[in-house]
């Protein structure tokens, strides 16, 4: 584990050591009272094994009040087969809802040249699952823990959101067995729902997809979508979400933006996504509860 400053320490767990702090950038309002320092730790495991993917990077916010607080995970894109949690856009979020007052992670896992689709959903699984394990330390309500991604990303929250442990998708060597590896709310860009012709066969089954995954008992969930998307097919979104809302589920919201292709969620779109993304948030995460 790395840290990015280190001017005071403190014990969290038995599994890794607090310590550092990093100035924030300008966003979003932070939560009040909240200060405009976090600390934040590089490469920290959350679950054992040899693979480097398995790190996620942890910001956390000053403890404001004796509550609980609410937690987001952060989960890179890239086509399951690049891509980093160290990208400049995802270390931005990572630091900005650390700001708002979440504590947050962000997830590396296994690329497809490392291990076969959809491993990666057990990996984002088990990062979930170590925030919940860890939530007493964390200082986190472990039902106010939500998701957001991107693209590649945005599949593997959903599937964090939506595929139940009996699924078979969660894998057998997570160190956190028995902890939930779903998110009470997600956020998803750029959404693949479902697989296609463009992918191998082995990669079309359903269950594979949030498209298979259709209930009424969804936790609240965020789409955004640009209509001149050329790698995800808007009219396929368009069908989950309707798909979705005739199935009951009681939360589902979609920002749909005209002309906007599919890095809807930080090119010209962002003053109509990112505030959609911090509403969201606000509205299903931050409600304080008492410990």
């Amino acid at each position: 584990m790395r840290t990015r400053c280190v001017p005071a320490s403190a014990a969290v767990g038995v599994l890794f050591a607090i310590s550092g702090c990093h100035a924030s950038p300008a966003g979003s309002p932070a939560i009040p009272g909240a200060t405009q320092q976090i600390q934040v730790f590089s490469d920290v495991p959350y679950r054992s094994g040899e693979s480097k993917a398995f790190r996620l990077d942890l910001a956390l916010p000053p403890r404001t009040s004796s509550g609980l607080r609410p937690a987001i995970v952060i989960v890179h894109g890239g086509g399951w087969a690049a891509g980093s949690k160290t990208d400049a856009v995802y270390q931005g979020l990572l630091l900005d809802y650390a700001r708002q007052g979440y504590v947050t992670t962000s997830v590396e896992y296994r690329l497809t040249r490392e291990a076969p689709f959809p491993t990666a959903v057990a990996d984002v699984k088990c990062a979930v699952k170590w925030v919940r394990a860890h939530a007493r330390e964390l200082g986190v309500d472990p039902d106010r823990i939500g998701a957001y991604g991107h693209s590649a990303g945005a599949h593997l929250v959903m599937m964090a959101a939506l595929v139940p442990e009996s699924a078979g998708l969660d894998g057998e060597d997570c160190d956190w067995q028995g902890v939930s590896g779903n998110v009470n709310v997600v956020a998803a860009g750029s959404t693949p729902t479902e697989g296609g012709a463009r992918q191998p066969a082995e990669r079309q089954k359903p269950e594979f997809w949030p498209i298979g995954y259709i209930t009424r008992d969804a936790p609240p969930m965020l789409l955004l979508q640009g209509t001149a998307d050329p790698i995800v097919r808007v009219e396929l979104v368009d069908a989950f979400i309707e798909k979705m809302k005739a199935a009951g589920a009681r939360d589902v919201n979609y920002v749909r933006v005209e002309g906007a292709d599919h890095d809807v969620a930080y090119s010209d779109a962002l003053n109509i996504t990112r505030p959609a993304m911090d509403s969201f948030f606000v509205r299903t995460l931050r409600p304080s509860r008492p410990k």
